[in-house]
């Protein structure tokens, strides 16, 4: 990932303290202003192709950005945990003067990153829109993969050819990730998508964030899910409402990891409802 390849990208770059972040920020800086964070997918923030200008026409500012290691933003060296992704956040929205009340819609690994800001910094955020989110911790990697040179043969001759297929199982619509697998295939080519996805299951996927909802200010968050999703079991509900008994949720039918793709018709207008 070098200067070359962003040349055809959209949207802006910033240098931050652990390297380059790609953004985009659509409407007027006077709109209220909605904050998209997507989840562990290496195509970035493409997963809200179906979202950001529903929104821009209703009359948001909506800003969407890479994290670390996915879309156009750098690959790192370091440890992929939820330091780094915070640490991301607060700095860009530093940079982009986001100092209003922001809604911080967000989706799988996204909402840990969310919840992480919104409870460091409760004045900033208004509410959350939490889309299967993965912030229970209940990943575990295989222990072979904890074994240094196992772990890469594993990741090489295992893991990798299979990248794209295994996330089949996330769509309910083979259509959409027909056209998904593409943009995947395209991304993990680039160097450090290996190390990315390895150290994100070492040391962000295992981190159990529910707590953090109860710290937040009642009727502030939403849950929205699909009712087919692999990694968002039912069981996670009673889980949630327990941390949270505000939480209002949506289940949306036929759909799977990433409903706002499948249906995104339907997932814009519970958000835009919950905006108001």
């Amino acid at each position: 990932m070098n200067e070359e390849t962003r040349l055809s990208a959209p949207g802006k770059f910033i240098r931050l303290t652990d390297g380059v972040t790609h953004y985009l920020s659509l409407g007027s800086e006077n709109d209220t202003p909605l904050l998209f964070i997507h989840g562990g997918g290496i195509t970035g923030m493409e997963v809200w192709s179906s979202n950001a200008n529903f929104f821009v026409q209703q009359g948001y500012r909506v800003v969407l950005y890479d994290l670390y290691g996915r879309g156009y933003s750098d690959r790192i060296d370091g440890e992929y945990n939820p330091d780094l992704l915070l640490r991301q956040l607060e700095e860009l929205t530093a940079a982009l003067n986001l100092r209003d009340s922001l809604t911080v819609i967000s989706m799988s690994l996204g909402s840990m990153v969310a919840l992480d800001f919104a409870t460091k910094h409760p004045e900033k955020v208004e509410k959350i829109v939490m889309i299967d989110p993965a912030i229970t911790g209940d990943y575990r990697a295989n222990k072979l993969l904890q074994i240094p040179g196992v772990s890469d043969f594993l990741m090489t001759l295992y893991w990798y050819p299979r990248a794209v297929e295994n996330q089949r199982k996330e769509f309910i619509d083979q259509a959409i990730f027909e056209a998904y697998a593409k943009r995947l295939e395209y991304f993990m080519e680039f160097e450090g998508y290996k190390h990315t996805n390895y150290s994100t299951w070492m040391h962000t996927l295992n981190q159990n964030k529910l707590p953090l909802l109860a710290q937040l200010p009642a009727t502030k968050v939403m849950l929205i899910y699909g009712n087919r999703d692999p990694y968002f079991p039912m069981a996670n509900v009673d889980l949630f409402l327990k941390t949270y008994p505000a939480l209002q949720i949506r289940e949306i039918y036929d759909a799977g990891h990433m409903p706002h793709l499948e249906r995104s018709g339907e997932v814009n207008q519970i958000m835009l409802d919950f905006l108001y």
